[in-house]
């Protein structure tokens, strides 16, 4: 009987013992969390909304390109009789580059006109045979298979013959636009060269333009004629003021995501070719720009599913939450529209 005693003794201690325990815990939690809604000076700092004029802005990186490009090919196969020009060199629009040998295409010329003359005599031929059965309209079948027969040789002789008089006629490349030669293809004079294989690159450096991509994300936020700074990485002291030329419809094919190319007008002269293809750089849109904006430090705004806000401290060094309607962010930087006033004590809280 002692020892229950003794031991009922015992547990009635414990059970005292952990409910001081258990109120100090509630007790220490709810001073912390009423210390949280009070301004800390070590940890927390006070700043003011203020006025200045803010821009929203968007980076991409991308690289030179030119519009005006032109890959010559020749359209038939044949032995390259000559070539005018080398890498490097300048061309003019219409202006001869190279061309096959024309003895040979000529000869075939003057063999299908040959072929043609005596499918056209063949023909007039046989329209005479049939022509009072044509008349009397009692062709039988068979008269009707060989005038078709005769038509279609005829019309294949004089479908041969425009052949190789577009043959000759297209034995001399001529460039369509201005520009210099950046490639020359396997080509070399005396040798039977084949379309597929050889060829004369051109460009004109007077049609450069800076592309770049855009994550599909952010391609409502561009419009035709959104204002544009370009700097290059090869020119880092210069920076070049632009627009947005063209938005394209269709994704980048092979990215890994879905991206969109955007290119940027160039409106520069580059007559002496100072700027290359290829040459990377950014681009810099302005997407929109609000003057004399009320902002806060962009760390100073916090955010939740329902809304956006920020701390307000009180003249008792009490911490007010206050909801928040945003405009333009920067970086650094986040425009309010709505909820506070220049007077505002807004506190950074510090984690």
């Amino acid at each position: 009987m002692q020892f229950l005693k003794h031991n009922y003794k015992k547990l009635i201690i414990g059970l005292i013992i952990l409910a001081i325990v258990f109120f100090g815990y509630r007790q220490f939690n709810k001073g912390k969390k009423a210390n949280a809604n009070i301004f800390n000076p070590k940890k927390d700092t006070i700043v003011n909304p203020q006025r200045q004029n803010i821009k929203d802005q968007i980076t991409l990186s991308g690289s030179i390109d030119a519009e005006s490009k032109a890959n010559l090919q020749f359209q038939t196969p044949g032995q390259l009789a000559w070539l005018g020009v080398k890498e490097g060199d300048k061309v003019k629009k219409y202006q001869a580059v190279a061309g096959l040998n024309l003895s040979q295409l000529k000869k075939q010329l003057a063999i299908d006109y040959n072929n043609y003359r005596s499918q056209l005599s063949q023909f007039d031929d046989t329209q005479d045979q049939y022509k009072d059965q044509k008349d009397n309209l009692t062709l039988t079948d068979q008269m009707k298979r060989i005038l078709v027969r005769s038509q279609s040789s005829l019309d294949s002789s004089v479908a041969n013959y425009e052949l190789g008089d577009l043959a000759i006629k297209y034995a001399t490349l001529t460039s369509p636009i201005e520009g210099i030669v950046t490639n020359v293809n396997q080509l070399a004079t005396g040798l039977n060269i084949s379309p597929a294989t050889s060829s004369i690159y051109i460009i004109d450096p007077k049609s450069i333009y800076f592309k770049s991509q855009i994550d599909q994300a952010d391609v409502p936020k561009l419009k035709m004629g959104d204002k544009t700074s370009v700097s290059l990485d090869s020119f880092p002291d210069k920076k070049f003021d632009s627009t947005v030329s063209y938005i394209s419809f269709t994704p980048v094919a092979g990215q890994s995501s879905t991206v969109y190319e955007v290119r940027f007008a160039m409106p520069i002269d580059n007559s002496n070719m100072t700027y290359r293809l290829g040459m990377d750089g950014d681009a810099t849109v302005d997407l929109g720009e609000s003057q004399n904006a009320l902002t806060i430090p962009s760390e100073a705004l916090f955010e939740d599913t329902d809304s956006k806000y920020v701390y307000v401290k009180t003249d008792n060094n009490q911490l007010t939450k206050k909801i928040v309607k945003t405009g333009i962010e920067t970086d650094t930087n986040i425009e309010i529209l709505e909820g506070l006033s220049e007077n505002d004590q807004v506190v950074i809280k510090q984690k």
